[in-house]
C-alpha cells in the first residue's frame, strides 16, 4: 500500500482501491491482505495457491475461503499442522471461527484435531480414510481402483489438457475424495504430461 501511494501520489487508500479495482488484481491471504499483484501474473498450483517471496495468493481470495476449499477437497481431513505448513501462515484463530460458523468440522484425532468437510458423510468418508491410513497423506500412492478413477475421468473429458481441479471435483460429486494435488502427482508418477499428446 505504501509503494502503491508513492506510485499514484496520493495518501487516501480509497483513491487507491478505486484505482485498483479498474484492475484485474486480487490481494494476499497473507499477511493481512497487505500485498497486490494482477491476476494474469499469477501461477496457481493445483490446490489454487501461489507463493512469491514468502507472499501467497489464493486462488479463493481470503484466507478463511481458502481452508474452506482445503479442507472440503482433502482426501483425509486436515491437521492443524498440515495446513500451516502448506498455507505458510497462522490458521488457529479462522479454524476456530469457521467451525463456530459450521463451515467446517472438527474431530478428535491423535491427540490433536482434525478439519473435516462441513458435510456429513463426506467427513465420515475423510475420517475413515485417516483412520485406516490408506490416503491420509498427499504423498501416499493412490489405491488402484483411484487410479482406475483418475484415468477414467482424464480419458472422459476429451480434453487435450488435464485439468487437475476439475477432475477432483468431478470425482468428488461421484463420492472419490482427491485432491488436486493428488491428481498431478499420479500423472508425473505416470508420465502423463499436463498437456497430452505433447
Amino acid at each position: 500500500m505504501d509503494e502503491l501511494f508513492i506510485l499514484l501520489k496520493t495518501t487516501s487508500r480509497m483513491t487507491v482501491f478505486r484505482r485498483l479495482q479498474e484492475l484485474n488484481y486480487i490481494s494476499s491471504f497473507t499477511h493481512a491482505g497487505r500485498f497486490y499483484t494482477l491476476k494474469p501474473s499469477v501461477h496457481f498450483d493445483a490446490d489454487g495457491l501461489w507463493f512469491c517471496d514468502g507472499i501467497g495468493f489464493s486462488r479463493f481470495d481470503n484466507l478463511k475461503e481458502t481452508i474452506c476449499h482445503l479442507v472440503e477437497h482433502s482426501m483425509a481431513g486436515i491437521k492443524h499442522c498440515e495446513l500451516e505448513k502448506q498455507l505458510q501462515v497462522r490458521t488457529h484463530n479462522p479454524l476456530l471461527e469457521l467451525v463456530r460458523l459450521n463451515k467446517i468440522n472438527r474431530q478428535a484425532f491423535d491427540k490433536t484435531y482434525l478439519y473435516l468437510s462441513h458435510q456429513h458423510d463426506k467427513a465420515e468418508r475423510q475420517l475413515a480414510c485417516r483412520q485406516q491410513n490408506r490416503m491420509g497423506r498427499l504423498d501416499d500412492e493412490l489405491p488402484e481402483y483411484m487410479v482406475i478413477e483418475v484415468l477414467s475421468e482424464i480419458i472422459r473429458s476429451g480434453r487435450p489438457e488435464i485439468d487437475y481441479p476439475k477432475i477432483s471435483s468431478r470425482l468428488l460429486k461421484n463420492g472419490f475424495i482427491i485432491t488436486p494435488t493428488q491428481c498431478e502427482d499420479l500423472c508425473r508418477r505416470l508420465g502423463l504430461k499436463k498437456t497430452l499428446g505433447l
